[in-house]
């Protein structure tokens, strides 16, 4: 099955396509990683939207093949920014819809932490982090499994101390927690000498590793229109929207 995998949880855009099949790895054709800064120039097109679906399409282009060739969609949920979440859903969402083509939507920590799980020792709790802002961190808490990965916490918005104080508490013995990603970064002065951190290349949730947490599923799921549109972004934390206006706002709003 060929499979076209995105994550825009970042900045960072990802974007793959892969080859999987049962009982195998999934095999990366072609990758793309591009930055997009956080605010664009004057004039200027930035953001995922500027750039999606055509960085797909590129990526099509370059194996000599079209959007109707894709047989499966694999996708990011996030946590992470709700505006690039949304947009890399609604992206693989309409095509897969326009295609009748199977989706699935896996964590985008889940799909760093398979990346970084070479660099690791065997049995190490990998802690990928995003910068969440307004002082926290998206932390996720992965073993390495088979070809896959296996949550042993959920995924969670924390303060630096928080999680610092979270991994602390966990049973000692093995090689223990490493932690990275560009949330380590953006909180090093907080985390550095209490969270060890790993040492490895993945910083953002990259594409190919979506492809492969998706690929089993997706080869045992063919279109299905309800699953389609009931697939929705992982925020784990509430919106700015949500805490201003627990019970909405205008006629259909919920009383207090």
């Amino acid at each position: 099955m060929l499979v076209a995998a995105l994550d825009t949880a970042t900045l960072t855009l990802s974007c793959a396509l892969a080859d999987v099949a049962p009982g195998e790895a999934a095999r990366v054709r072609r990758e793309r990683t591009e930055h997009a800064p956080a605010k664009p120039q004057r004039g200027a097109l930035g953001g995922h939207g500027a750039r999606l679906p055509s960085a797909l399409v590129d990526l099509l282009a370059a194996e000599g093949l079209k959007l109707s060739d894709v047989e499966g969609y694999a996708v990011g949920l996030g946590p992470g920014s709700f505006t690039g979440l949304r947009i890399g859903l609604a992206t693989l969402k309409g095509l897969a819809y326009a295609n009748r083509r199977p989706i699935v939507g896996v964590s985008s920590l889940a799909a760093m932490a398979l990346g970084a799980a070479r660099d690791a020792p065997a049995g190490a709790l990998l802690v990928p982090l995003l910068d969440a802002k307004k002082g926290e961190v998206y932390a996720g808490f992965y073993r390495a499994e088979g070809r896959g990965v296996t949550a042993a916490l959920p995924d969670a918005a924390l303060p630096p101390e928080a999680l610092a104080a979270r991994l602390a508490a966990l049973p000692a013995g093995g090689p223990g927690a490493l932690a990275f990603g560009q949330g380590y970064a953006a909180f090093e002065a907080a985390l550095a000498g209490k969270v060890p951190r790993l040492a490895t290349a993945v910083a953002t949730p990259p594409a190919s590793a979506v492809a492969a947490l998706a690929g089993e599923a997706l080869l045992a799921r063919p279109f299905d229109l309800l699953a389609l549109f009931a697939l929705e972004p992982h925020y784990v934390r509430p919106s700015e929207a949500e805490l201003k206006f627990p019970h909405g706002l205008g006629p259909g709003a919920s009383k207090p």
